[in-house]
């Protein structure tokens, strides 16, 4: 069976967990999706990763202390938690994409402030910028899981009911025997 291309416009991650997002198929339709399932959490991650380059794209005051080298470490984690990156938005064409990354920013007074990160050219000759390679690489993994979830159901599994009716062929259960006790001989006598 050959696989569907899609190319993702925008999508988002809602306050509740359901992606919301607008692709276009590959007949050249533009279909907008409001999942009824909650995403995968790795989908939550992926957008994790883009939190240190939307603080240093919407000039944040920690911008300037996040370590590049391991955009992933604890520290940043720590150092950056009042951000989170919501949504993002792809423009322009093939030859020429940009891209604009959705988040908010917990203020002191745990109101939220949601902010737009300025266009990214991925594809610009003339846009400088240190991170765009892995920046670049980040956001094609949150596209990934965006398509994971819309081509192959990629959800967040609930948990199911256990059974916990009795089952006789279960040792466990109210339904088998007790096993017999171990006769205290056999403890050794550390353990006893």
């Amino acid at each position: 069976m050959e696989e569907k291309d899609i190319k993702i416009k925008k999508a988002k991650l809602s306050k509740s967990g359901y992606v919301e997002a607008t692709y276009t198929d590959d007949e050249g339709n533009e279909i907008t999706l409001k999942g009824i399932k909650k995403a995968h959490p790795d989908m939550r991650t992926a957008l994790d990763a883009l939190v240190p380059y939307f603080a240093d794209l919407t000039e944040q005051k920690e911008a300037d202390a996040i370590d590049w080298e391991d955009t992933k470490s604890a520290y940043n984690i720590d150092l950056l938690r009042r951000l989170k990156v919501t949504g993002v938005s792809v423009g322009g064409d093939d030859s020429n994409r940009f891209v604009t990354i959705s988040g908010n920013r917990t203020l002191l007074t745990s109101r939220v402030l949601n902010l737009n990160s300025p266009g990214v050219e991925l594809d610009s000759e003339t846009f400088e910028w240190p991170h765009i390679d892995q920046f670049a690489f980040e956001l094609e993994g949150f596209f990934y899981e965006v398509k994971e979830y819309i081509l192959h159901h990629k959800y967040d599994t609930a948990q199911q009911e256990f059974n916990f009716e009795a089952d006789p062929a279960d040792p466990f259960g109210d339904g088998g025997e007790a096993p017999a006790p171990v006769p205290m001989d056999m403890i050794p006598e550390d353990v006893a």
